[in-house]
């Protein structure tokens, strides 16, 4: 008995050892094997959610953006669409926006205002190539973000967002900047991730720096001068994902970069490695001691179990933060697979279309977007898909559960992994219903005001208005009436001081000058009292039948007798029409003398009768009205800038008396090109018989009076 106990004594203390040791060297090796599986796992997430924060900032920046460019729209057609943008009216746009320098543009990209103000740019054509975002603004209509430019008011380095607009008065261009160092993403930039140490920098395509979440210093400042080592890794990588990182200044670094959709920008962020693991730095301390300690195996389990729970509980609290992004953004978002099959949405896309969030998840994206937006949205996404874009940005309509439609302006983009496979799209969607809706009530408005405008102007007044026109009668009374006045003054102190040795030949011509002055003199007076008159709102028209042919001898009967030679009246006998007698003379007397002043002979006044009205046209053989002035050429105080009218003195003021006339007596009035050459006014009067004003085309009836 006592051999055999002494036999099995070293064998159980064999197995005493060897068994524990067996156990603990295999628990050592489970332990072991399990902290570096939960470290990679844990790294791998880390480095993930990092991606993930990254990617739903360019997210975030291209949402502003869009936002930023469709708040410019608004304002732009709200308050710089009318034919003269006032200076408040820009500043203030200026201001609501907080930009620093702006400009905008007519049609041919020349600068109507700037901010801050330079006179010397005024006028000035910006369609340079140092500023290509507003040519392709201007030529294709689209909203363009530049890169970092300098301003066009100053010598900053900015970032300008161009929004082009459509006006009555052509394309338009309103394009605010900001200023690089003090852009309003650094703010968002600043808390855009909350690893320590981490550095976000937003770039153009040339790599100049838009905004960070750091100081940034210099007027062209690039990202291979604040981030060398970071820009020459993301060079080789242009995909711009997580790598195993790289080193810089005695230290490891992960970054990660996405382009920011409907931009030419790039968001780039980078973390020092100690911060981005440091989740698991207690994980794996615990680990070593546990793999340590043999005697403590138990309690390192229990402490690893501990400290990998906290980990994960780090985790779950860096997935809520993400979440919180997600769930509390002001836009709608949504995450779908790549067969179009909604996975989650966020409660603003939930509330947009009237459904609860969980009710969404499963559901087809193509059934809650508006039937006729379906196949636009779909062949766009079979684009993404192939890799013909990252993404799409398009606004389109989706169903409410009411029933009604909602308006969205719709970003979506495609997320790949690191095979190039595609993992999920994220949408982003903007609740634009509203705007739609103000915009349909500003354009009804807009067509009723200008339905009344001009009842409202006779009714209200406009003293700014008023002050106009009293500025245009002081300016043409201080040019136009002062020179026959002068002349008149010249012509009598040269005959009074050498009456006796003028001989009689000079002396009619001073007469005739005198004479001749008299008359323009008079024919402003003329003018200026009929204008004040159709001011006052005095000259009532008082309709009576007239004789056409008539009317127009006494018309040809003002001109001088050589002119009136080059007069052919080609109207009927037994011609009338309703007008104001007065009136229908002073309209053809101002279309007349119009022509004789701008035309050339011959002078053809000619009527036709059709359906109860009788037009009359007014028609010269001279060069006719430039095609540019032919919209103005009704107005008040206008005059061509190119042609014969640039020979020619006058007040502008006959046309418009010709056109407040045929308003006040509902007479047509309108302009056309004579043939082969020369111009035409049409008048159109009501006839007062129709014997032989049917007829189409009259016969000639005589020449002159």
């Amino acid at each position: 008995m006592v051999k055999r106990v002494a036999k099995s004594g070293p064998m159980a203390r064999m197995r005493d050892v060897v068994l524990p040791a067996g156990v603990w060297l295999l628990l050592c090796a489970v332990v072991a094997a399990t902290l570096s599986w939960a470290q990679r796992s844990s790294r791998d997430d880390l480095e993930q959610r990092f991606d993930v924060r990254v990617s739903l900032g360019s997210q975030f920046v291209a949402s502003y953006v869009q936002d930023l460019l469709s708040r410019e729209r608004q304002q732009a057609t709200t308050f710089l669409a009318a034919e003269t943008v006032d200076d408040a009216d820009f500043r203030r746009s200026v201001t609501t926006f907080g930009y620093p320098a702006a400009v905008l543009l007519d049609a041919r990209g020349r600068v109507l205002h700037v901010a801050p103000p330079n006179p010397a740019l005024i006028g000035r054509n910006l369609l340079r190539p140092e500023y290509p975002h507003l040519t392709t603004a201007l030529r294709t209509g689209v909203p363009a973000v530049s890169p970092v430019v300098p301003s066009a008011s100053g010598r900053l380095a900015v970032t300008a967002f161009a929004m082009p607009y459509d006006t009555p008065y052509g394309r338009r261009v309103f394009s605010g900047a900001v200023e690089v160092a003090r852009s309003p993403l650094s703010a968002y930039l600043a808390k855009a991730l909350t690893i320590p140490g981490n550095r976000v920098y937003l770039t153009d395509g040339a790599g100049r720096v838009v905004a960070a979440n750091r100081s940034v210093t210099g007027r062209n400042q690039t990202l291979d001068t604040a981030e060398p080592t970071m820009a020459a890794m993301l060079a080789r990588h242009p995909a711009g994902r997580v790598f195993d990182g790289y080193g810089s200044g005695g230290r490891r670094w992960t970054f990660s970069s996405y382009p920011v959709s409907g931009t030419g920008w790039r968001l780039v962020a980078t973390v020092p490695d100690e911060s981005l693991y440091a989740p698991l730095s207690g994980a794996t301390t615990g680990g070593r001691v546990g793999l340590a300690t043999a005697a403590a195996v138990g309690l390192i389990a229990v402490f690893i179990s501990a400290r990998g729970s906290r980990s994960r509980r780090a985790l779950r609290l860096s997935e809520q933060r993400f979440r919180t992004v997600f769930d509390h953004s002001l836009a709608g978002m949504a995450l779908i697979d790549p067969t179009g099959r909604i996975k989650q949405v966020n409660r603003a896309f939930g509330a947009m279309l009237g459904r609860p969030p969980d009710a969404l998840a499963g559901v087809l994206f193509a059934e809650v977007t508006h039937p006729e937006d379906v196949p636009g949205t779909e062949a766009a996404m079979r684009e993404t898909l192939a890799g013909a874009t990252p993404g799409f940005t398009r606004e389109q309509r989706y169903r409410h559960a009411d029933g009604r439609v909602v308006h969205g302006a719709t970003t979506v983009t495609l997320h790949r992994d690191l095979e190039n496979a595609p993992v999920r799209f994220t949408a982003q969607v903007v609740d634009v219903t509203e705007r739609k809706r103000l915009e349909e009530e500003e354009a009804a408005a807009r067509a009723q005001l200008a339905e009344h405008a001009d009842e409202l102007e006779r009714i209200n007044g406009n003293l700014t208005d008023a002050r106009d026109r009293m500025a245009d009668f002081v300016a043409m009374l201080s040019h136009d009436v002062r020179q026959p006045i002068t002349g008149i003054l010249g012509y009598t102190e040269t005959l009074a001081d050498d009456w006796d040795q003028l001989p009689d030949q000079r002396k009619q011509q001073y007469l005739r000058g005198i004479e001749a002055a008299g008359r323009r003199l008079n024919g402003l007076v003329e003018d200026i009292l009929t204008v004040a008159q159709l001011d006052a709102g005095v000259l009532t028209p008082k309709v009576v039948p007239v004789g056409l042919r008539e009317a127009l001898r006494d018309a040809v009967v003002t001109l001088p007798p050589d002119q009136a030679l080059d007069v052919t009246i080609s109207v009927p006998e037994d011609v009338r029409v309703r007008a104001d007698p007065g009136h229908l003379q002073q309209i053809v007397t101002n279309l007349l003398g119009n022509a004789v002043k701008y035309g050339a002979p011959p002078f053809d006044l000619t009527a036709r009768a059709e359906d109860g009205t009788v037009e009359l046209a007014v028609c010269d053989h001279g060069e006719g009205v430039p095609a540019d002035f032919v919209p103005y050429l009704f107005e008040r105080f206008s005059r061509a800038e190119t042609g014969v009218a640039t020979t020619k003195r006058g007040t502008g003021l006959g046309l418009y008396i010709v056109r407040t006339l045929a308003e006040a007596g509902r007479i047509g009035l309108a302009y056309r090109p004579n043939r082969p050459t020369g111009a035409c006014f049409l008048v159109r009067l009501a006839a007062a018989e129709t014997a032989s004003a049917t007829r189409t085309g009259a016969t000639a009836a005589g020449r002159g009076t």
